[in-house]
């Protein structure tokens, strides 16, 4: 190629570079770039782009498109053989899902020693990495040494190593649950204080100020309580965990609005400061006095007794206790 036609090439370059590095070009759009080039023109400068590593081609819907490889890329290609540079770009076609080795030996058709041999040498130059699936762990996976794997091969930020981080998920889901527990119940987490109702003071029914999903994943990245960032959707899976475990339940009228349980918070520990404590004056114990003594036992509450003043008749036992 003579001097014009790699100058040409290079400002054809540089027109399709304007757009991201995905696009794909067919040869019309070719044309419209470099104005006044006639087809043969055209072909020449793709010519040039491609013996030089700076341009791919691929088939979509039957017609020949071209795509610009970076500089950076090129740079890699250039060092590399032709088995190396036939794997590499099966692999760099893969993206962030990577490829199986058992399908990658079956498109590029090499003897496992070389394949091998151009995979460790890849490798070697951090131009690809092995990962492995959490699904199927045995499987080899190969990718871009600079691509991240998506939540599909790695399970997302609960796995570690491939494995399931049991102890980071509860940690997650004891500061979520106290977040939305803080913003339901206004003392049940606070120190006792002898001037305050004893009764459990609780946000009035047209209160709006409970937590929202966003609120939540914002104040665990904000606080760097995880070591990846978490998105609403892996809180969204929190939430519906701690939904399970009636710690918290969805507020009504509301898009991923949250507000605790009080089961869920006297079951954690909390709550009962003030029945517990002894900080409160004359009155005050005597007021809680009378609400225990009207009391009425609940299937739903783990922590309540019978009321021993409430007359036998009035009480209804389960088969259960009845044979025990």
């Amino acid at each position: 190629m003579d001097a014009s036609t790699q100058e040409k090439a290079d400002y054809l370059y540089e027109r399709m570079s304007q757009s991201p590095e995905s696009t794909l070009f067919n040869q019309d759009e070719l044309l419209a770039l470099v104005e006044g080039a006639t087809l043969i023109d055209v072909m020449n400068m793709t010519q040039n782009l491609l013996n030089r590593k700076l341009m791919n081609l691929s088939m979509v819907a039957e017609e020949v498109c071209f795509q610009i490889i970076t500089m950076r890329e090129s740079e890699k290609l250039l060092t590399m053989s032709k088995e190396e540079e036939m794997i590499y770009s099966h692999i760099s076609a893969s993206g962030r899902e990577g490829i199986w080795l058992r399908i990658l030996k079956n498109k590029v058709n090499l003897h496992d020693i070389s394949m091998n041999r151009c995979l460790k040498s890849l490798e070697n130059q951090r131009f690809i990495k092995l990962i492995r699936l959490v699904k199927l762990p045995t499987r080899k996976i190969y990718m871009l040494y600079n691509y991240l794997p998506s939540e599909e091969v790695t399970g997302g930020p609960w796995y570690t190593d491939s494995e399931l981080d049991t102890e980071f998920i509860d940690n997650i889901m004891t500061v979520v649950w106290r977040y939305i527990g803080q913003k339901t119940f206004p003392s049940a987490f606070s120190e006792v204080q002898s001037k305050r109702n004893p009764s459990q003071c609780v946000h009035p029914a047209n209160h709006t100020g409970y937590a929202t999903l966003t609120q939540i994943t914002d104040f665990i990245n904000e606080r760097k309580i995880s070591l990846v960032e978490l998105s609403n959707n892996d809180i969204r899976a929190v939430c519906a965990a701690l939904i399970y475990d009636d710690k918290i339940e969805e507020v009504k009228g509301a898009m991923d609005t949250y507000k605790a349980t009080w089961q869920g918070v006297l079951d954690s520990g909390f709550g009962r400061q003030y029945r517990n404590g002894n900080v409160l004056e004359e009155a005050q114990k005597l007021y809680v006095d009378a609400l225990d003594a009207q009391k009425q036992f609940s299937i739903f509450d783990y922590s309540s007794v019978i009321n021993e003043d409430v007359p036998q008749l009035d009480v209804a036992y389960m088969d259960a206790w009845v044979r025990d």
